[in-house]
């Protein structure tokens, strides 16, 4: 159905899915799910399976999808939470390249899989699912995306509902209209605050697992007869009043894509790093330093590290958990000048504790620069000085920061990833068949399971 100015937003979002649940499907955006798909995989099999998220999961009850890592029966709803919240703890799942905080992969893939071992469905839904959860995703968080993040609302939690519902209405086969009211009932359940930023509580990881569960729910009441506000989110009291107060509409507004440049899922940056996406400009300098201008950390009197608002709000030092590490900007530009990565070998406790790291680390300083806050959202970048004990300085700046848009991580860098990553959490066999169905997934398939 074609939406005419006249729609409401959810109107129109719903115009916009049903549109990519019968579009052909470019085989570039089919590239593009298989490197999303794959590194979603890697960031879930590398978070390890602890005693709380087992217990938890027992909460959600026996059903037919298995868990990642131990291949347990349970619910569609308790696998989507359990693998929703695994799949941001070690920091290295992607995110929208513009906008704040919108973790696409974890608030998409999840009730995808989960469905898929629930109800037999093709390639092409899979394929396509992905691509509707990524779009209104994608829409959504950049027409908000100053005020929820202004009023404190972390996207992945605030947004990720609507995700997680657009990719579960694909499978589920709703209509228009119960797609309409699937996203007024996914509205009512959105939420997930920046509060763990100050500390890197583990309350973030819940953001994108309550997402995939609101979402999962939203869409199978809707296909059961249930309502939603379909003025929910420009309506009195509705979702952009209490989570934005202002929205763009032009990125909501857009027709459906269809050239192979349009798609939201484009859009999303990759990382091959344990930490805050708003480091990936420090990370990516450090790294041009350590291999091109090493200088030793005894001649280095400070580091300044200059970068847009959200990434000169990572100050935090020490730190006294590796959940605060990662939104360290002193302590992960030292992982990364010092070792030449920040992957979970580097990001724990031990490490971090080193006297070359503190060390190091307490020298950095980071600033708020105009220019690459005003660069925002068509460019995160960032620069770094370096200033010897001696008075002499290094300068250097980035426009392309490692995994960003200009600066994209290719397949083969997402496999050497998921090598890397899930040695210790997945034999080597099951690895194998993993790869080799992410890999052969396509639009052809009469069913899809990539376990």
């Amino acid at each position: 159905m074609v939406a005419s100015t006249h729609d409401t937003i959810c109107m129109q979002l719903a115009s916009v899915a049903s549109t990519i649940s019968h579009s052909p499907l470019p085989t570039k955006i089919v590239e593009e799910v298989r490197l999303c798909l794959l590194d979603f995989l890697t960031s879930t099999l590398a978070a390890p399976m602890t005693p709380m998220i087992a217990e938890t999961a027992t909460l959600f009850g026996d059903g037919p999808a298995r868990l990642l890592h131990t291949e347990v029966p349970i619910s569609v709803a308790g696998a989507t939470f359990v693998h929703g919240f695994l799949s941001t703890v070690e920091d290295i799942d992607d995110a929208h390249a513009l906008a704040s905080g919108m973790h696409l992969s974890a608030t998409t893939f999840p009730v995808i899989l989960a469905l898929a071992q629930s109800i037999e469905f093709s390639g092409a839904t899979f394929l396509r699912a992905t691509i509707a959860g990524y779009e209104i995703a994608g829409r959504l968080c950049r027409s908000m995306d100053e005020g929820l993040r202004a009023r404190g609302f972390h996207a992945s939690g605030a947004i990720g509902p609507f995700a997680s519902c657009a990719a579960a209405a694909i499978i589920l086969r709703l209509n228009w209209e119960q797609i309409v009211h699937a996203f007024g009932i996914a509205a009512s359940g959105a939420g997930g605050t920046f509060a763990f930023q100050t500390t890197g509580a583990d309350s973030r990881h819940m953001h994108a697992a309550n997402a995939g569960v609101v979402g999962l729910t939203a869409a199978m009441a809707a296909k059961n007869g249930a309502t939603g506000s379909i003025t929910a989110f420009e309506g009195p009291d509705g979702f952009i009043g209490t989570h934005s107060e202002t929205c763009d509409r032009e990125f909501i507004d857009s027709p459906a894509p269809v050239d192979d440049v349009d798609y939201e899922i484009l859009n999303a940056y990759h990382k091959l790093f344990s930490a805050c996406g708003h480091a990936l400009p420090a990370i990516t300098l450090a790294l041009d330093l350590r291999q091109n201008r090493l200088i030793p950390i005894d001649q280095i009197a400070r580091v300044k590290i200059y970068g847009y608002r959200a990434s000169a709000r990572l100050v935090t030092f020490p730190t006294s958990t590796v959940s605060e590490a990662k939104f360290s900007l002193p302590v992960i530009f030292a992982l990364a000048y010092l070792y030449g990565d920040v992957s979970p070998k580097e990001m724990k406790t031990e490490v971090i504790q080193r006297p070359e790291v503190q060390t190091l680390a307490s020298k950095v300083e980071v600033y708020e620069r105009s220019s690459h806050t005003s660069d925002l959202p068509r460019i995160r970048g960032g620069s770094v000085e370096i200033v010897r004990q001696d008075g002499q300085t290094e300068y250097l700046s980035t426009q392309a920061p490692i995994g960003m848009r200009r600066n994209r991580l290719t397949i083969g860098n997402v496999l050497h990833k998921f090598d890397a990553f899930t040695t210790l959490t997945l034999e080597r066999s099951r690895a194998e068949i993993i790869v080799s169905r992410v890999m052969a997934l396509n639009d052809t398939k009469t069913g899809y399971d990539v376990f």
